[in-house]
């Protein structure tokens, strides 16, 4: 193990470490010949309330920070002994803990943790959700008679100025490409930034490439003034908003303009 250049911990959670019930919240990388400290956590709790029901989300954020800064100090240093990861955990009686370390493949520490992260620690819980909405969209197009008038997966659409693809559910020619996307708006402060990157591409769409973005959404508790708001924001850029129950709505624009 000398010989290798990195090594990897888990950072795991649990508040009742007595029954020894752990969840991974983070990953921390060790570049032991640099002293250099990497670490990843986790900003989706939705594994922890899985596990262990209700908890205070604000109070876990800072706790798990605090833990990581202990870390990174403690750690930060040549010739670390994976032995002392026991010497770590024995000295604190916390909620918080490493797993023991494992020498890993890699030259860049970031570019390990990042791929550690994805596979060890990401809660897909959200990516669930999409598909989930996703499959409504779907229901909801087929049970309105428009699922033959719509093109399904439309090619990528490139936007160069963000260097990203645009990839849409479904796609509709009526005098400019439509792009029809399922969307979850549904939590405060992740539905606001996912809306947020969708105006900006819809701005993209419509302004460099003549295409109009229309996103479906989910948007949950969320009250009306938010999901008004968001609409206006969008019509703003040249896209459209819909809430998932107006697929009626949508469905006869479709009916009435596709070609």
């Amino acid at each position: 193990m000398e010989s290798m250049k990195l090594f990897y911990s888990i950072v795991q959670f649990s508040p009742f470490p007595e029954r020894f019930e752990y969840v991974n919240l983070g990953i921390v990388v060790f570049d032991n010949h640099q002293g250099k400290v990497v670490v990843r956590l986790s900003d989706d709790f939705g594994r922890v309330k899985k596990f262990f029901g209700d908890f205070n989300a604000t109070f876990l954020r800072s706790a798990v920070h605090d833990f990581s800064q202990r870390v990174v100090h403690h750690f930060s240093r040549p010739a670390t002994a994976a032995t002392s990861i026991n010497d770590f955990n024995s000295k604190r009686a916390d909620l918080f803990r490493l797993t023991p370390m494992n020498a890993v493949a890699g030259e860049r520490a970031g570019d390990v943790a990042d791929k550690l992260f994805m596979e060890l620690v990401a809660w897909h819980g959200q990516a669930k959700k999409i598909e989930r909405i996703n499959a409504l969209l779907t229901s909801a197009f087929r049970d309105a008679g428009v699922l033959a008038l719509l093109d399904k997966r439309p090619e990528p659409v490139h936007i160069e100025q963000y260097g990203v693809n645009v990839q849409a559910d479904y796609g509709y020619q009526n005098g400019v490409y439509n792009l029809i996307d399922a969307a979850r708006f549904d939590n405060p402060q992740r539905g606001l930034a996912e809306a947020g990157k969708r105006i900006l591409e819809g701005k993209a769409l419509s302004e460099m490439l003549g295409k109009r973005l229309i996103v479906v959404a989910e948007f949950g508790a969320q009250p009306d003034r938010f999901v008004e708001n968001l609409r206006g924001d969008f019509e703003s850029v040249g896209a459209k908003l819909f809430r998932l129950e107006e697929i009626d709505k949508l469905s006869e624009e479709i009916r009435r303009t596709a070609h």
